[in-house]
């Protein structure tokens, strides 16, 4: 059986219901634990039970939050086994709604759980329990130290047998200064089989550099497919002589936080169907392999932000 992973943290999300009020609601959140969540929601949704299994690796806090967080992994049926529980705190976040914008985000992560990665001697203990593997890295612990020099460590060691993919999922906040951020990305970018990110993630990191220019550099650095996702235009994948793009259903969405932790979870699911678990695999893909696993990917995105309320655009 395929397994899919995701990597990294849970965040408390406090989100503004609207922008200024000052009334928050509270979220479980993370961008690795919304794309398990979602991933196994799919999974579940697509009878692929008896083929694919969702887990995910990393820190828990012992607290009010890590019990609720814990609690919906096992409750969705996602592997837990990986999951280390550790008397921190869980990392915050604040979440202000920017209409037509990406949403602004506060993080207090000093001292927390997420800190405290429990990678020692996984990735033995993860090829010997999955036929085909995928795993999915990236966000605010590959960013923040002492993490990110763990999660790096996992990662070089466990692409030897697991098809690694790194998110950017950039925030602001957390990286600060975009050109130091940059080196960090470069060194996963030579670790990493995929790297994956959206148009505000590189307009933010990569403000004078094209799409087409961002792919060749990581590709070039060791990555064997670079994926860009890019709202309501769709998504856009490139690797080395195969360019791909798919469309997404048009949406007005008032929100849209976990919209790209849900396209990931629909991209490990179309990777596991085509049983591509290895660089040697991605670099077989066609075309229209790639045109498929964007389109699944996207659909993905869509399903989440239609079960939170967005709705089809009047066509014109």
């Amino acid at each position: 059986m395929a397994g899919i992973y995701f990597c990294g943290e849970v965040v408390a999300d406090f989100l503004e219901q609207t922008q200024g009020s000052g009334n928050f609601r509270f979220f479980l959140g993370g961008s690795h634990f919304n794309g398990a969540i979602g991933a196994a929601r799919a999974v579940k949704r697509e009878g692929l039970d008896d083929k694919i299994k969702v887990g995910f690796i990393g820190p828990i806090s012992q607290d009010m939050f890590g019990q609720r967080f814990y609690a919906a992994l096992q409750e969705n049926g996602i592997v837990t086994d990986f999951v280390t529980r550790v008397p921190l705190n869980t990392t915050l976040a604040v979440v202000s709604t920017c209409p037509g914008k990406e949403n602004d985000f506060s993080f207090y992560s000093t001292e927390t759980a997420a800190q405290v990665t429990g990678t020692k001697e996984l990735p033995q203990k993860l090829r010997d329990s999955n036929d085909g593997l995928i795993l999915f890295l990236g966000s605010i612990s590959t960013v923040m130290s002492p993490a990110r020099d763990d999660w790096h460590a996992f990662c070089e060691t466990a692409r030897n047998h697991a098809l690694c993919c790194y998110d950017l999922n950039a925030r602001p906040s957390i990286a600060k200064d975009s050109e130091t951020y940059r080196e960090i990305v470069l060194q996963w970018a030579k670790i990493s089989h995929i790297m994956k990110a959206s148009d505000a993630d590189i307009g933010w990191a990569y403000p004078d550099k094209s799409m087409e220019e961002i792919a060749k550099l990581w590709l070039e650095a060791g990555a064997s497919l670079v994926i860009f996702t890019k709202g309501m235009h769709g998504s856009e994948a490139f690797a080395k002589g195969v360019h791909a793009t798919a469309t997404t259903l048009n949406l007005i969405a008032t929100n849209t936080v976990g919209a790209g932790d849900n396209f990931n979870a629909g991209l490990g699911i179309a990777l596991a169907q085509k049983e591509c678990f290895t660089a040697e695999a991605i670099q077989k893909l066609t075309q229209k392999d790639l045109e498929d696993i964007l389109k699944g990917a996207n659909e993905n995105a869509a399903y989440h932000l239609v079960s939170i309320g967005a709705k089809p655009r009047a066509s014109t």
